[in-house]
């Protein structure tokens, strides 16, 4: 639930004005060619004005898909198990951060781009780290305890 509600934050953070009205046609088109075989889906504004957020099931999994009014597709978050993060990031996180606890990761797939956000803590308080695939780390916020 932590990381669940880190992700809804974090996303929040970059959209920060909530759209006012049901997705149009043209969203709801676009959300149907990206996946086609999803049924039932749950809209909502996201934070930033003209994005729409669609909650849904997809292979087992809960997940959130972005689209602009226009129908652009943004990406999809979901929560995963710290064994589902690519091993140079697994990795870098052992070599880096032996002195926390992982609390929650999600991924943020993007058309172009994968990132994961991974929440942190020790006993100072915690950290949310940016993960590439190939193992970059990136401090995206820190939180006092």
């Amino acid at each position: 639930m932590l990381s669940m509600a880190l992700a809804i934050a974090i996303l929040g953070s970059a959209f920060a004005t909530p759209a006012s009205k049901e997705p149009s046609v043209t969203v709801k088109a676009a959300f149907a060619k990206e996946f086609a075989t999803v049924k039932d889906v749950q809209w909502e504004a996201a934070e930033k004005e003209g994005v729409y957020e669609a909650h849904f099931t997809f292979n087992n999994e809960s997940l959130q898909a972005y689209f602009t009014e226009e129908g652009e597709f943004l990406g999809t978050t979901r929560i995963i198990s710290v064994a589902r993060l690519p091993l140079p990031a697994s990795n870098a996180l052992a070599r880096n951060y032996a002195g926390y606890h992982i609390v929650g990761v999600f991924e943020y797939s993007r058309p172009e781009s994968v990132a994961y956000y991974i929440t942190m803590s020790n006993a100072k308080g915690g950290l949310i780290l940016e993960a590439t695939g190939n193992g970059e780390l990136t401090v995206y916020k820190r939180i006092k305890q």
